[in-house]
């Protein structure tokens, strides 16, 4: 072999690779692009749960005495700890603890040096059934684990008989915390109380210092002792439910990948297509072929996937952790919405390809997000909820998750099924409607390019491509740079160089750089006077009129509410320079970038699909699940000021009077403030915003005479 000849060749395929186009978007530009949006994505996601958790108190049922100064220490604002003494203690069980009949379990040895073990709550190494049965405290624990697997107690605190007499005494009082692991809210309240109870331990020393004679448990002050009551199966299922919706989805979809690249582009480049289509067939009845083929393939893959899944837990469990058979039905049962819905997306989508090989650099872009999605079940605390079960794919594999746990809900399983299959219905109505142009089943990607071009054009507006394609760009940028400026302690700096150096003068480079009129991406047009009235109105109003209605639907804890307000006030600025950085400046920048640049190339698509994808985007960057519904609103209301009056103007107006008018209720604080919003909003409040609001839609709307001289 002579090696020269070899570097020839590799050097040729290398530049034949470097040179298509497609296949370095693929391997090279969406890995950078897709992984910090993703990770952007999860950031989020985690931190308005984590801020959810950290919200809500913990509901702690105390089974036993505690001495008053612990007591007082746990009660404690700051800890967000809501004592019940006895809360569902059988009669039986309390009887025995305050008789003391019940031993307190004996806490585990010192850990030797060495590398940290395994968490007991990872997996079923410890605290399994066998072990908790054989305790001293085993009804305890039993009993506990029924009360907080019923969500009735986040956890199960007990001090032993004996604990305040033993704390005046000045020896190690005993106690005992009993949780679930697998349950995010009750693994938190575990942290809490220990924590508090670490507090009240610090308390007893300093306490215990002046005196003399030092019994035997002085240096501990408390002996405390954590218990998961987790059952095996939950803690087996949490392990399942974290790993095997990613993989069952991954490897059953890709029998349908492969073939749908072979049904569409492979049959171009053998020539088979055109036959096919010079035959007296309807192209719904050459797409439904097409279509049950991978819908088959699909299913036939994912039916193998689970029951080899099911083999594979029944030889490496023990029998009483052993997964039931209905599990895994019901998993299959899933997978088939999932199925119906990507062979449907796969076979249209490899249609515009060329060959083999162009197909899979197509298909490629839609299999990433796919993994991603099915990776979201891994983050602390995501569950499936009625929110959850409208988004899909992770709908069906926070149910599959759901299975595993055993906390499935009939009426989530139904809004999983209902949705996905609606997903399903839609991406099959895309693939007929791409099956019945020709030029695209011949070979052709023209319709395709139209859509998703990123040639530079001259006037017009942004594709729908190219504003998608840099709107993730900026963002993306913005996820890294945002770690240069938390180094600037200075939070009005922070804000202001967000604004304008990440969202404003981006936005407008993109629309430079994509050829596009910035006067007609941009709308910088005057609108009628009329118009700006209205804007006023609305944004005096929307912000109380949305709200009303979102304060019910959505609760928000003051904690979280006291800590916005916090932020947003900057270190205690002014007021004018609040309105200035925290108003003008976002209404200004956040406008440009999302119902300018994006909301022009989204309104190819049209204009329901610019309202709402705009809309959800614009709520999605504000990271919090608690401003989702209100930012939401907002986003319509702005992204119909933009559409009706073809002009930007208004939505800035609209957008710098909300937010003016809340730094000004939290700088001047009235009041009347604390009556108004201590039990939210009022329904009349609302009602009256609610017709304030519609005047200024209706003076926002343009008249038709004025559109058509347009």
């Amino acid at each position: 072999m002579r090696l020269f000849i070899v570097l020839v060749i590799l050097r040729k395929e290398l530049v034949e690779t470097l040179r298509d186009r497609r296949t370095f978007v693929s391997l090279v530009l969406l890995p950078m692009l897709l992984y910090p949006l993703f990770a952007l994505l999860m950031s989020q996601m985690a931190g308005a749960e984590m801020d959810a958790l950290e919200a809500r108190p913990s509901k702690i049922a105390v089974w036993g005495e505690l001495s008053p100064d612990v007591s007082a220490t746990l009660a404690a604002g700051e800890n967000k700890l809501e004592i019940q003494p006895w809360l569902g203690a059988p009669e039986a069980l309390r009887r025995d603890l305050e008789a003391g009949s019940i031993p307190p379990p004996v806490p585990a040895p010192p850990r030797p040096p060495g590398p940290p073990r395994k968490d007991p709550g990872a997996g079923p190494s410890t605290d399994t059934k066998k072990h908790d049965t054989g305790r001293p405290d085993a009804a305890v624990a039993l009993a506990a684990r029924a009360l907080v697997g019923a969500r009735e107690a986040h956890a199960v605190l007990v001090p032993w008989r004996g604990f305040s007499e033993d704390v005046r005494a000045g020896k190690a009082a005993r106690v005992t915390i009993y949780y679930d692991s697998v349950w995010g809210d009750s693994d938190f309240a575990a942290d809490r109380l220990d924590y508090a109870l670490a507090r009240a331990r610090d308390g007893l020393l300093v306490s215990r210092e002046g005196e003399k004679g030092l019994p035997k448990g002085f240096t501990s002050g408390l002996e405390v002792v954590s218990r998961n009551v987790a059952p095996d199966e939950r803690r087996v299922g949490k392990v399942l439910g974290t790993l095997m919706p990613m993989m069952l989805i991954l490897m059953s979809l890709l029998g349908g990948f492969l073939r749908a690249a072979d049904m569409t582009a492979g049959e171009k480049e053998r020539g088979t297509m055109q036959t096919l289509l010079c035959a007296p067939l309807l192209p719904l009845e050459i797409i439904t072929g097409k279509f049950l083929a991978v819908f088959v393939v699909s299913l036939v893959t994912a039916l193998v996937n689970v029951a080899s899944l099911g083999f594979t837990l029944r030889r490496i469990l023990p029998g009483e952790m052993d997964v039931p058979f209905s599990a895994h039905a019901l998993t299959f049962a899933l997978l088939i919405p999932v199925t119906l819905l990507f062979s449907a997306l796969f076979l249209a989508v490899a249609a515009f390809a060329r060959d083999f090989k162009d197909a899979q650099n197509l298909l490629t872009p839609v299999y990433l997000p796919v993994m991603l999605l099915s990776m979201l079940t891994s983050l602390p605390g995501m569950e499936l909820s009625v929110a959850t079960s409208f988004v899909p794919l992770l709908n069906v594999a926070l149910l599959i998750k759901a299975i595993y746990l055993g906390d499935v809900a009939p009426d989530l399983v139904f809004f999983t099924l209902g949705s996905s299959t609606l997903f399903a219905a839609l991406a099959l109505l895309f693939a007929a409607r791409v099956f019945e142009r020709e030029d695209v089943l011949l070979g052709g990607r023209g319709s395709f390019r139209a859509v998703f071009t990123f040639e530079r054009q001259k006037g017009g507006t942004p594709s729908l491509g190219y504003s998608l394609g840099a709107f993730a760009v900026i963002f993306v940028v913005m996820f890294y740079a945002s770690v240069l400026l938390e180094k600037t302690t200075n939070r009005t700096v922070q804000l202001a160089s967000t604004q304008l150096g990440l969202i404003f003068l981006p936005a407008l480079a993109a629309i430079a750089v994509s050829g596009a009129s910035m006067r007609e991406t941009l709308g910088l047009r005057l609108p009628r006077p009329r118009a700006l009235v209205g804007a006023v109105l609305a944004g005096l109003s929307g912000g109380v009129a949305v709200s009303a209605i979102a304060l019910r639907l959505v609760p928000v804890p003051r904690e979280f509410s006291d800590k916005l307000s916090d932020a947003l006030l900057l270190d205690g600025q002014p007021l004018g320079v609040l309105i200035l950085v925290v108003a003008v400046l976002p209404a200004l920048c956040e406008e440009t970038l999302f119902r300018g640049f994006l909301f022009s190339g989204l309104s190819r698509a049209g204009i329901a699909v610019a309202l709402i994808a705009s809309s959800l985007l614009f709520s999605l960057a504000h990271g919090s699940i608690y401003r989702m519904i209100p930012t939401f609103s907002l986003g319509l209301l702005l992204g119909y000021a933009r559409h009706t009056t073809r002009s930007l103007l208004p939505g800035i107006l609209v957008h710098g009077i909300n937010n003016a008018l809340v730094m000004t209720i939290l700088v001047v604080q009235p009041a009347w403030l604390e009556r108004l919003f201590g039990e939210g909003l009022s329904v009349g409040l609302g009602a009256a915003a609610a017709l304030v609001l519609a005047l200024g839609i209706y003076l926002l709307r343009e008249p038709r005479e004025a559109k058509a001289r347009a």
